[in-house]
């Protein structure tokens, strides 16, 4: 039999398969360009900005056309999962829109998903991403101290837990990475979760609404303590021990004067986090005079259609709050 046949099937599959790929980035190419014909927003995959367990960090970065020399941190998480193939969704696409029309250069920032990780996995891994964007921020084009995180649901609460709990550069780190502070200057939420012990109804907690509700807990808020001689995982089980945890990952439990200008976006309807835990961390930063504010959409569930075009509340906050800082 001739061997032609088999280069013709070769060539029909590689043909295939990179029109696959080229149809999974159309959504991504639509994006980029603007109603008005505008340049496309240029997107560099897979930047590593760390690594753990031998599994490298990623984020997505998208630099439009005119920047303005802010970068924008965007949380990319929805139920305790994160991926590259989120941010291909024509979803995310229409939400970062209104940052890069404004000139903000978006890193899209993916953590490491459960099951395998859980909260606070998400939380070290975005404190690690805040870093490394300041860190390289002139390769970036961008001011390292004019940074805003942003993010919804449970991204939102990520975004929060590291925006409440800045942290400052670790000084005797031989990581030149974690030498440099994990602060931010603004954030802009939807729809988080802020209260991890104050949840459902008066002082009822995630993890035991879960439980009557499902039956179970979601692996995202199973948590654990490390071994500090051999950095095993030991699985926290005691109830006190894992309130103390809810309290820790609570954003609420973290506000101070120094917390940087904070907006928030929630529905009223919303059955999945309750108003109120919006709500609760606002009256706790006004408490502390941060410049905070909470826009609420009436008549409006979790993740209400269309909510992705009111980044554009975002990217005015961030015009208030980012454009002038120094």
């Amino acid at each position: 039999m001739s061997a032609f046949p088999v280069v013709r099937l070769r060539r029909s599959v590689r043909l295939q398969a990179h029109l696959t790929r080229a149809a999974a980035l159309l959504p991504c190419l639509l994006f980029c360009l603007s109603a008005t014909g505008a340049p496309p927003a240029a997107r560099q995959s897979d930047v590593i900005y760390g690594r753990k367990f031998g599994v490298a960090l990623t984020m997505e970065v998208f630099t439009p056309p005119a920047r303005n020399g802010i970068g924008v941190l965007w949380v990319v998480s929805s139920s305790g999962k994160s991926s590259r193939e989120q941010t291909l969704q024509q979803s995310f696409e229409q939400r970062i829109s209104p940052l890069l029309e404004r000139g903000y250069t978006v890193f899209a920032v993916i953590h490491g998903s459960a099951p395998a990780f859980n909260v606070q996995d998400f939380v070290s891994d975005v404190r690690r991403a805040v870093r490394f964007v300041r860190a390289r921020s002139g390769a970036f084009g961008v001011d390292g101290q004019r940074l805003g995180l942003a993010g919804s649901s449970s991204g939102g609460l990520i975004a929060l837990m590291v925006a409440m709990n800045g942290e400052d550069g670790q000084s005797s780190s031989d990581d030149a990475v974690e030498r440099v502070s994990a602060k931010v200057q603004a954030a802009g939420i939807f729809f988080p979760p802020t209260d991890l012990t104050n949840y459902g109804s008066a002082s009822e907690n995630l993890v035991d609404l879960m439980q009557k509700r499902d039956g179970r807990i979601d692996p995202s808020f199973q948590f654990h303590d490390d071994d500090p001689k051999t950095g095993e995982r030991r699985p926290i089980t005691t109830r006190e021990d894992v309130l103390r945890m809810l309290r820790e990952f609570s954003p609420v439990a973290h506000v101070s004067a120094d917390d940087p200008p904070t907006l928030l976006i929630h529905g009223d309807r919303d059955q999945a986090v309750p108003v109120d835990q919006s709500r609760r961390l606002i009256e706790r930063l006004n408490e502390m005079k941060v410049p905070a504010r909470l826009v609420v959409r009436e008549g409006k569930g979790h993740a209400y259609p269309g909510w992705e075009s009111d980044t554009a509340l975002i990217a005015e906050w961030f015009d208030a709050h980012l454009r002038r800082a120094r």
